[in-house]
């Protein structure tokens, strides 16, 4: 069997030449190049490797980081390593296209797991995140091995997303767009609904992740 391809990515040089002498002494990777996150789709297309390992330290560069690989090319098969066990979180980084999530404090047998599933297009949760919360993650974010379904948000509700992730009340909204609060209300649901999301943390992170939070809603 011909070995993994791996792109390493991080924002760390430091952490990135750690991945790559680690994974190097594993004769079942091949690490073809390694870059930070502002690279990451153009290494991709440059090195077309079979897994991306995404060391994630900033939600605010790795969620963005994930959502644009995959929006840019879906096939894309990303392992998030990161010391971020809140739900939300990870929740937010299975949505946006990651295949696994692995700990930092998971032995290095099971990031390689990890890394061969991805590759295979199978899903791996790190065996630390508790039982109820794997459950929850994987009922959140899509059963079986294909990729999470998402629907596409109407212009309204992604406009009433924004005002959700910027702080405004019910109210607020409504007034903005000279709605009822019980219509904005609907929109939430509906949003809710669509992205398969369950809290407003959750919706925070998914804007982030695919830069609809500090826009303006005009």
């Amino acid at each position: 069997m011909s070995p993994v391809r791996v792109l390493i990515a991080s924002d760390h040089e430091i952490v990135r030449s750690g991945l790559r002498q680690l994974l190097k002494t594993e004769k079942i990777f091949d690490v073809v190049g390694q870059t930070d996150t502002a690279g990451l789709v153009e290494a991709f297309r440059d090195l077309l490797p079979g897994v991306v390992l995404l060391e994630v330290s900033r939600p605010a560069s790795g969620l963005p980081a994930v959502a644009r690989l995959h929006q840019t090319i879906p096939q894309a098969r990303v392992v998030v390593l990161s010391t971020n066990e809140n739900a939300s979180f990870v929740r937010s980084m299975l949505a946006s296209g990651a295949l696994a999530y692995v700990l930092k404090d998971a032995f290095e047998s099971e990031l390689y797991q990890a890394l061969m599933l991805a590759a295979r297009g199978h899903r791996f949760l790190d065996p630390r995140l508790s039982d109820s919360l794997t459950d929850l993650l994987l009922g959140t974010a899509g059963k079986g091995t294909g990729r999470p379904h998402i629907k596409r948000l109407s212009r309204r509700e992604t406009q009433v997303l924004r005002a959700i992730t910027q702080g405004f009340t019910g109210r607020e909204i409504a007034e903005q767009f000279g709605l009822s609060e019980k219509t904005i209300q609907t929109y939430r649901a509906r949003i809710y609904e669509k992205l398969e999301l369950r809290s407003r943390a959750d919706l925070v992170h998914y804007a982030l992740a695919h830069g609809l939070g500090w826009e303006d809603n005009s």
